[in-house]
């Protein structure tokens, strides 16, 4: 806590604006150019941009800096979009929103405003960076869980769920609580980890998985069709389903990890993880209240 104190106090120190250099509408989310900044503020920033590894979602250009993140989200983001439903004068949840790289990909769809649930403080701290030099006022942050959602009920037009079903220790809880929040026609787009394999079935690791404490179910995707079922979705449309490559996730000089995808990989077999389990697949799918 002490040290995101001291990055926050750092920001602090750089004039709050609209930056005239925004671009959400490419791979590389775009917010400030360095001519904004004097010589001693764009040193500020630099401290900050080099304190707050590791970056995990992006790619990112932030007052000139480029941030090659761990995450690639721009390829997922690729490949939902000709799967988005409309999202104009929409609201729209999105749930375990990391730092909020998909929420400002969505503004250019002209939501009515779209507000991201995650607890992960440091995620929040690089959102409010975004929020400080963008000036936009329709996207929100909320420090919460997933399953904070019981407090909606029929007010969401539109809800993502990328990458957080397979870390909770009750899926079909978790989906009949989205359920609720939404409107009834609205569209549910969920990204899920998961095995492959025909039967619907889901794995449920001893402790780890991929190295990654917290993971609970990670279902076929037959699986993850007959949960969505049982939860009253319905027009379930498949959008994705391949295997996680380590071009998507991976070390890199912003995310100067101990081990991401590669290293939790089995290195004799790359369809194992390094505990003997499948390798990670990816399920993207759309679904209907």
């Amino acid at each position: 806590m002490q040290e995101y104190d001291e990055i926050a106090a750092l920001i602090q120190k750089i004039p709050c604006m609209r930056s005239k250099r925004l671009k959400f509408d490419i791979d590389h989310l775009t917010i400030g150019d360095p001519k904004e900044l004097t010589s001693c503020e764009m040193k500020l920033w630099e401290e900050c941009a080099s304190r707050l590894k590791p970056w995990k979602k992006g790619p990112l250009d932030l007052f000139g800096i480029r941030i090659d993140t761990e995450w690639r989200s721009d390829l997922k983001w690729n490949r939902l979009k000709s799967a988005l439903p409309p999202m104009e004068d929409k609201v729209v949840c999105d749930i375990g929103c990391g730092n909020g790289y998909f929420m400002y990909r969505m503004l250019e769809y002209n939501p009515k405003f779209v507000i991201g649930l995650d607890p992960n403080l440091h995620a929040f701290l690089e959102f409010k960076i975004f929020q400080r030099f963008s000036g936009v006022e329709n996207v929100h942050f909320e420090l919460l869980r997933g399953d904070s959602l019981a407090m909606f009920s029929n007010v969401f037009d539109v809800v993502f769920c990328l990458g957080v079903l397979y870390h909770t220790h009750d899926p079909i809880g978790m989906l009949r609580t989205i359920h609720n929040s939404m409107k009834k026609g609205s569209t549910l787009i969920i990204d899920c980890q998961g095995i492959p394999g025909e039967e619907s079935c889901a794995l449920f690791p001893h402790k780890r998985y991929a190295n990654m404490r917290g993971v609970y179910f990670l279902p076929t995707l037959s699986a993850l069709k007959n949960w969505l079922h049982r939860t009253n979705f319905v027009d379930i449309e498949v959008i994705f389903a391949e295997k996680l490559e380590p071009s998507e996730q991976r070390i890199t000089d912003w995310a100067p990890m101990h081990k991401s995808l590669q290293e939790t990989l089995c290195p004799d077999d790359s369809t194992k993880t390094i505990e003997g389990y499948p390798a990670p697949h990816r399920f993207y799918i759309r679904v209907t209240a």
